[in-house]
């Protein structure tokens, strides 16, 4: 067995590593009119800090009840649904995602900075499916670097943004035989708030939505305005490693 690393840094996607323009918007758009029949009332649906099958349920929501009914009772059947869709999706998208797909300030020497340290691993919290995942990852030149995609935790069954980290989690104590220090980082306020129900560190980044305001009123530990100062990431995490060596017992 590896020896545990004493930090896991969990990286958010969208607005926290990169943007990728609307293309996940619109496989989200296209898988929920495949499945429904229905055009996807987007407009009224907060995707932000939402995982792929929260967001497939909001916008059943937000049909007509009429609409809606036939899908709700559906129950988990429909989320599987879509989530099939979304995943299927993706295998049409890599070239528009390419097109338009970059990282946001700082984020290629954090994730090198942070890939220097052998007592931290980074992996994903994400709320994508696992394919669009590495699509946008790939995209922009991260799919195959220091971020362990197969740790990760993805938006792709029922239960609130903490499930995503819950199942980075397990994925970390089934490699490892224990849970390193899980420090999340993510972009809006539903990261901070599945850092903490499940237990870990929270980082907040204002590269997306949510302003620094915001992320410091839902609670992190940590906000930064952007990532373009790698030492400020690696410093938390360094101090995160620390207190944990200095945990009595260790």
């Amino acid at each position: 067995m590896s020896p545990t690393p004493r930090v896991a840094v969990c990286w958010d996607i969208d607005g926290t590593l990169l943007w990728g323009g609307t293309v996940g918007r619109d496989v989200l758009c296209d898988a929920f009119t495949t499945v429904t029949g229905h055009r996807a009332p987007i407009e009224a649906v907060a995707m932000g800090g939402r995982t792929d099958w929260l967001i497939g349920e909001a916008l059943r929501d937000a049909l007509p009840a009429h609409h809606a009914a036939p899908f709700v009772a559906r129950g988990d059947d429909f989320g599987h649904a879509v989530i099939a869709a979304v995943t299927d999706g993706w295998g049409r998208r890599a070239g528009e995602l390419a097109a338009v797909a970059r990282t946001l300030p700082g984020v290629p020497e954090t994730v090198a900075a942070l890939a220097a340290d052998p007592a931290v691993i980074q992996t994903l919290t994400t709320g994508n499916v696992r394919v669009g995942a590495r699509a946008k990852l790939g995209a922009v030149g991260l799919a195959d670097g220091p971020i362990d995609l197969g740790l990760g935790g993805y938006g792709e069954g029922p239960g609130q943004r903490v499930r995503v980290v819950e199942q980075a989690r397990d994925a970390l104590a089934a490699r490892y035989g224990e849970v390193p220090v899980m420090v999340v980082v993510g972009d809006t306020p539903l990261d901070v708030e599945a850092a903490h129900r499940a237990g870990a560190l929270a980082v907040g980044v204002a590269t997306g939505r949510s302003s620094v305001g915001d992320l410091h009123a839902a609670g992190a530990e940590h906000v930064f305005d952007d990532l373009a100062d790698p030492g400020r990431l690696v410093a938390v995490v360094r101090s995160a490693r620390e207190d944990r060596h200095a945990e009595p017992g260790r």
